[in-house]
């Protein structure tokens, strides 16, 4: 069902025809791309007022960057997008009242797991390439950020914690500091406040990635404390380690941050979800659908 919705993208993209083939086919793409990462039909979407809320906000935002780049093929390449944006948030939110099974994203029964070899080759292989390409697109950002935080709050700018990554093994992640400590108490900076709802914070993490400590997609790495608490409490953590931790990932994407024992068996269900089930084809979903999990959570920072 969720796919035949699509046909709203295609259909109103079809009246950029008159403004060629070239602008119909960029119009119906950035629907289409803004409809999938922004999860506009799926019943995770449907059933939560708050992820309705966080899919609209990223479509309008989406719809008017793609509009901004495209600008010179046609000026209302981000009409139809924006109309779909509309339509699914004032009209299909409000009329369905679906109710979504989360379970179907977890794995809760015990399943073995298979070693794919070819996978993880082509991984990382993949995790290099692309590591190096954001790399080089971040740069102006990485290095505005360093400046600006060397000005605002000095130095250090990066910090190195200890995280658990695959087959248990200890290594530094990198990321960019965002907390300073005044009269004996750790305090989000001025600058921390802008990075850490858009988790641009943890882009240091791609130097983890080019060296092999992490892959764009997997389960997050666990301080050691939390490493400890799962060994000790949940049955099958220790399969989660079987794949390296990644920059975003399947529970990133599908549950919230978590800050109880009970949580943390939720998302590790969810991880194992993926370790079952990894594949290009699920990396290329979680990648896409990275940007609805940012908005969702700036949209819960804002609350």
């Amino acid at each position: 069902m969720d796919r035949l919705w699509y046909l709203l993208d295609l259909s109103l993209a079809l009246p950029l025809l008159l403004n060629g083939f070239d602008a119909f086919i960029a119009a119906l793409g950035v629907c289409v791309f803004i409809s999938f990462s922004m999860r506009g039909y799926e019943g995770i979407t449907f059933s939560d007022p708050d992820k309705q809320k966080a899919s609209s906000l990223g479509s309008v935002v989406l719809s008017c960057l793609f509009g901004a780049l495209l600008i010179r093929l046609s000026p209302w390449i981000a009409l139809p997008s924006l109309a779909l944006t509309a339509l699914r948030y004032f009209f299909l939110y409000r009329l369905s009242h679906e109710s979504f099974n989360e379970e179907k994203l977890m794995l809760i029964e015990r399943e073995p797991i298979e070693t794919k070899k070819t996978y993880d080759r082509i991984k990382r292989v993949l995790d290099i390439v692309l590591g190096v390409t954001i790399l080089v697109l971040f740069g102006p950002v990485i290095g505005i950020t360093v400046l600006t935080s060397v000005i605002s709050s000095g130095r250090p700018v990066f910090i190195c914690q200890k995280r658990i990554g695959k087959d248990c093994r200890e290594f530094e992640m990198y990321k960019f500091r965002t907390f300073e400590t005044k009269a004996g108490k750790d305090r989000i900076t001025r600058l921390g406040r802008f990075l850490r709802p858009l988790r641009l914070d943890e882009l240091p993490q791609i130097i983890n990635i080019i060296k092999g400590d992490m892959s764009l997609v997997g389960p997050r790495p666990e301080l050691p404390s939390f490493h400890s608490l799962g060994m000790e409490n949940i049955p099958d953590y220790p399969l989660r380690l079987l794949v390296k931790p990644g920059l975003t990932g399947w529970a990133q994407i599908n549950y919230k941050y978590t800050t109880t024992l009970e949580e943390y068996k939720v998302k590790t269900a969810y991880d194992l979800y993926y370790v079952k089930n990894r594949s290009l084809m699920l990396d290329f979903r979680c990648l896409l659908k990275t940007p609805f999990a940012v908005f969702l959570a700036l949209l819960r920072s804002d609350g």
